[in-house]
């Protein structure tokens, strides 16, 4: 009898609790739709382009895709991973009750990787970081990098390399979410000097 009891109080504690086994089905199953949908949409969008001739996609969008799907890398391997990311355990009654709030939750990592492959490709494009795995831009127009506009569409990187390392970067600084606040903390410690 005391066996069984003894028994009984472990096999509990090995056994993940079917609250957090829920929202973990529940979260990668949004984290797969939210990552097919913004996959599918930039695949439409090349295609337009290529079917149309209107345009093109940028290097600056294709760099923020990367960043998304870098995010969305990290996020999907964390889960297959079974870590704990919930950042409070109140979240799984929640995830568990509010569909659209999970739907929310499962594209912070694209909109986080988002906006850490713009502000590295800006720290590209001002040349704060130099060297040869970083991107060297240039204007692809005489005087046509003066202005904002300007900027945007003409201030690129040179050529079909640096454009790899541009994509590839963004990647990475959707995968790694401290990567771009560390590369801004030194450049801040670096120029504070």
């Amino acid at each position: 009898m005391e066996e069984q009891q003894g028994q009984d109080t472990v096999s509990p504690s090995h056994e993940p609790d079917q609250g957090i086994l829920d929202a973990h089905r529940l979260l990668v199953m949004w984290l797969f739709i939210s990552t097919l949908v913004i996959g599918v949409s930039f695949l439409a969008l090349v295609l337009y382009f290529h079917w149309t001739g209107r345009g093109g996609v940028t290097i600056g969008v294709a760099v923020i895709v990367a960043g998304a799907g870098g995010g969305f890398v990290s996020s999907l391997q964390r889960l297959y991973g079974f870590q704990d990311i919930f950042p409070r355990r109140q979240y799984i009654r929640l995830f568990r009750r509010m569909n659209f709030y999970v739907v929310a939750y499962s594209f912070v990592p694209a909109l986080v990787g988002m906006i850490g492959a713009i502000v590295l490709y800006l720290i590209f494009a001002a040349g704060l970081l130099k060297g040869d795995l970083f991107p060297e831009f240039h204007c692809s127009m005489v005087d046509g990098c003066n202005d904002f506009h300007g900027f945007v569409t003409n201030w690129s990187p040179n050529g079909p390399a640096a454009n790899a390392k541009a994509i590839v970067w963004g990647f990475i600084a959707g995968f790694s979410e401290r990567f771009v606040p560390d590369i801004l903390n030194r450049l801040g410690s670096e120029r504070s000097k």
